[in-house]
């Protein structure tokens, strides 16, 4: 609902009832005169405090509608540059395959889809060594990630590797890529650029 109204509104709906939910706590709960009398208390002390309050009220909401807008602004500058970087990534010569540190593809684009046969609906969140490494080479693999997990070592990674990779049809093809590790939000997660040799 305040995502609905508004912080700015929410605020000045407080601040306007807080002077009849005030006089009401005098009136009926500690039976300080009448609602009316209390409405618009003679007391000069007691009407600054409640003004005070209600402009803490309206400012709280503004600035609060304020960072919301700023937050907001953000996220979209945030979501157009992930778009701009994901056509990058889709638009590059070579193929570029990301996983998490499981193993599970992440990242896949329009290259290596080509390259390897695999559309991106079909191993997005699979495991890596069931969909490009032929299998003698997939024990190595799952040794390499385990290892750079528990000792933050990889001796392949930052520097071009040259190795077999699996076509979809079963064929095996040369390829050379250069391994990148990242962490991302407090997880590990790797990401190769790919070109056949």
């Amino acid at each position: 609902m305040i995502e609905r109204i508004g912080l700015k509104w929410a605020g000045i709906a407080i601040a306007v009832l807080f002077w009849p939910l005030e006089a009401a706590l005098h009136a009926f709960v500690f039976g300080k005169g009448a609602f009316a009398g209390n409405l618009f208390p003679a007391d000069a002390d007691e009407l600054w405090m409640r003004s005070l309050i209600s402009a803490a009220f309206i400012a709280f909401g503004l600035i609060g509608q304020r960072r919301l807008a700023d937050l907001r602004e953000f996220q979209q500058r945030i979501q157009i540059k992930r778009s701009r970087l994901q056509q990058i990534i889709d638009s590059a010569y070579d193929a570029y395959v990301a996983i998490d540190g499981q193993g599970h593809i992440i990242g896949w684009n329009r290259s290596a889809e080509k390259m390897f046969g695999w559309p991106v609906g079909e191993v997005m969140g699979r495991p890596l060594t069931g969909i490009l490494i032929p299998e003698r080479y997939r024990k190595a693999h799952s040794k390499g990630i385990r290892r750079y997990m528990d000792t933050g070592i990889g001796p392949k990674l930052y520097r071009p590797v040259q190795m077999e990779a699996l076509h979809r049809d079963g064929s095996e093809f040369g390829i050379e890529m250069v391994i990148t590790p990242l962490k991302h939000d407090g997880s590990q997660e790797f990401f190769a650029f790919i070109r056949k040799r």
